[in-house]
């Protein structure tokens, strides 16, 4: 076994920027990249090979994930490339989107990787008041109410099932989030699509799920290697490798890697993998350690663990 480094997917948004696009010399702006996923909304192919993600899961979870878990424990890491506000919205937790929607519920993270001065987004509101809330979408004066964060590069905030959120225009962010696809749109400042039509709403669903009271976890940005992400489902560690490669163990668990610095090599028994600037690669829990290169600068995602 080795470190699977995967081909991203480009899903295109009305929001998108041309970041992450001119970088990969893309067609068009795409918002969102699809670095590491396993999901039947899409799933990615091994740098170099016809197979996906979901293939090589499927034809030994064990070997892949580890012992006792499957694809609910899977992580999904996406770039959100955003030249313009994203909708305000919410996703659910498990139950609701098992019943409703046939996914799992969604936990997310964003890092910051870019940021124009003054860029901010939005997580959470300012009341924990449902029929305030509504009261606000009805005369129109729900911007009043949302809680914006501004943010620069580096810094780090996780967003759980039931919170509103949004990021906002002139940032690129890296996105951790748990095995789900579902999203429900809240709030869409009355923007129009390339026919002229809103977007649709979900806001029987959003009120459905949404609490209120829950405020994020804000980390900012410190050049040091630290964990910022401490969630219910995973964690998030930034790593700044510097002369010393570092090695990390699997514990017979897979993780990820999301490469923000300049090339790399990581290196498990004998072999080495470049990862490139901006890929990701799954490490599979068969392999029992990979070791990263000096002068690197990555983010490793890990699962707690078996949440059935």
């Amino acid at each position: 076994m080795k470190p699977l480094v995967l081909e991203p997917i480009p899903d295109y948004t009305i929001w998108g920027g041309d970041t992450i696009s001119t970088f990969r010399n893309a067609d068009k702006n795409y918002g969102t990249w699809w670095e590491v996923s396993a999901h039947p909304y899409c799933t990615n192919k091994i740098k170099g090979e016809e197979k996906t993600l979901q293939q090589y899961i499927d034809e030994d979870p064990e070997k892949m994930l580890g012992k006792g878990l499957d694809l609910h424990e899977m992580l999904r890491v996406a770039f959100l490339d955003a030249k313009d506000q994203l909708s305000i919205q919410v996703h659910p937790y498990d139950t609701y989107a098992q019943e409703h929607n046939h996914d799992y519920g969604k936990d997310e993270s964003w890092y910051i990787i870019q940021a124009k001065p003054g860029a901010k987004l939005v997580a959470g509101t300012k009341t924990k008041e449902p029929d305030q809330i509504k009261k606000a979408l009805e005369e129109q004066t729900i911007e009043e109410l949302l809680n914006y964060v501004e943010v620069k590069q580096g810094d780090y905030i996780d967003i759980p099932c039931g919170m509103l959120h949004a990021l906002g225009s002139g940032i690129v962010a890296l996105e951790v989030g748990t095995n789900s696809n579902t999203t429900y749109r809240f709030y869409d400042y009355h923007r129009k699509d390339s026919q002229g039509k809103e977007r649709p709403l979900h806001l029987k669903e959003s009120f459905d799920v949404a609490d209120f009271s829950k405020k994020p976890t804000f980390v900012p940005a410190k050049k040091e290697t630290r964990r910022i992400g401490d969630t219910t489902n995973y964690t998030v560690d930034e790593v700044f490798v510097k002369e010393t490669p570092l090695k990390l163990e699997t514990n017979g668990r897979y993780f990820l890697i999301s490469n923000l610095g300049e090339e790399t090599i990581l290196y498990t028994d004998g072999n080495e993998t470049r990862l490139g600037k901006w890929e990701s690669a799954f490490i599979p829990a068969a392999l029992s350690c990979v070791t990263i290169n000096k002068n690197a600068h990555v983010l490793v995602s890990r699962t707690k663990g078996n949440k059935k």
